[in-house]
This record gives C-alpha cells, structure tokens and sequence, in this order.
C-alpha cells in the first residue's frame, strides 16, 4: 500500500543528472532499492556485513611497499630505515584496524539491525542510497523511510560492496513480502 507522502517524500530526493555542472561539482544524488536487484550468492538466515573493507587494500600496499624497499634495503642503509618506517606505520594501522569500534548490519527476515537499531519490515516503507561521487570514488549513505514517515541516513564508510547491502535486504524484504501474502 503506497503512502502519498511518503512517496512524494522520496520523489523529491535528488535525482542523478549528465550535465557537466552535476559532474564537475559532484552532486549527490539518491538511488531507490527498485534499481538493484535482489539476488544473493549465499543464503543464511542472518546476513551480516562488517565496515572492515579497506584493511585489505592497506595492507596489500604497505606489504608491498616493504617488499620492494626490502630488496634495496639489502644495499642501502637509508632503505633500511623506510622499511623499518613503513614496518611501525603497518603495525600502528594494525593496531588501530583491531581497536577501532567495528560496524554492522545485520540483515534477516525479520528485518535490518544497523547499529544497534532493530527495523523490522513492517516499519520499512521504502530504503536505497544517496550516493556522493567524487572523482576516484563515491560515498554511499543507506537511507531508510520508515512508515511512521521518517528518514533515517546512515554512512557505509569502509564497506566493502555496499550494494551488496541493498540487495540483500530486496531479497530478505521479498521472502517477507511472500510469506505476508
């Protein structure tokens, strides 16, 4: 059942435009869950995503960074101290990646658990992304409508495949949608 102000609501989020002001000042723009599909590689009852996306990244270029200072290090005295740098810099963005508060979603058929805040699918109206692009990537927010007419935004920082996330929920908010009928 649709709710016109809902529905107006989520209309009036930006929309992405190609016009050369939009891309060259990075407009935000809003994509609603019907754009993804709701297909999912794996099923469990509780899918979880975690914010731990760019440790493997930073650790694959600080490895290599240290592997190939490593070799001129063998002749050179200065390499040596870049390595050993390089080595206390990894150690601290281990350090730092183990004590850093971890985010999650935890998506079921009951509903959506974002930190500590339980959604279940009777109170989601409609859910997608505003999207921020900048040039060498984008920021996605999930942004949730709830039916009681609120809009609810929360950051994806360091997910790693956010639209993995949206469709998840399409597929967990169909079986409910399903099951209801």
């Amino acid at each position: 059942m649709q709710n016109l102000e809902l529905e107006n609501l989520i209309e009036n989020q930006p929309k992405k435009k190609n016009t050369v002001i939009d891309f060259v000042f990075d407009t935000p723009y809003f994509v609603r869950s019907t754009k993804y599909g709701s297909i999912i590689k794996k099923y469990s009852k509780e899918i979880v995503f975690k914010n731990t996306g760019s440790d493997n990244y930073i650790y694959f270029v600080f490895g290599f960074v240290i592997f190939i200072f490593g070799f001129r290090a063998i002749g050179d005295v200065f390499s040596r101290y870049v390595v050993l740098f390089f080595l206390l810099v990894l150690l601290l963005v281990f350090w730092y990646n183990k004590k850093r508060k971890l985010e999650e979603i935890k998506i079921s058929e009951d509903g959506i658990i974002i930190e500590k805040t339980q959604y279940y699918w009777n109170q989601i109206y409609d859910y997608g992304f505003t999207i921020e692009p900048k040039h060498k990537s984008s920021t996605y927010y999930l942004v949730i409508f709830t039916t009681l007419g609120e809009k609810v935004s929360y950051g994806l920082y360091n997910y790693f495949d956010t639209e993995e996330i949206i469709i998840t929920m399409n597929f967990f908010r169909n079986r409910y949608n399903s099951r209801r009928d």
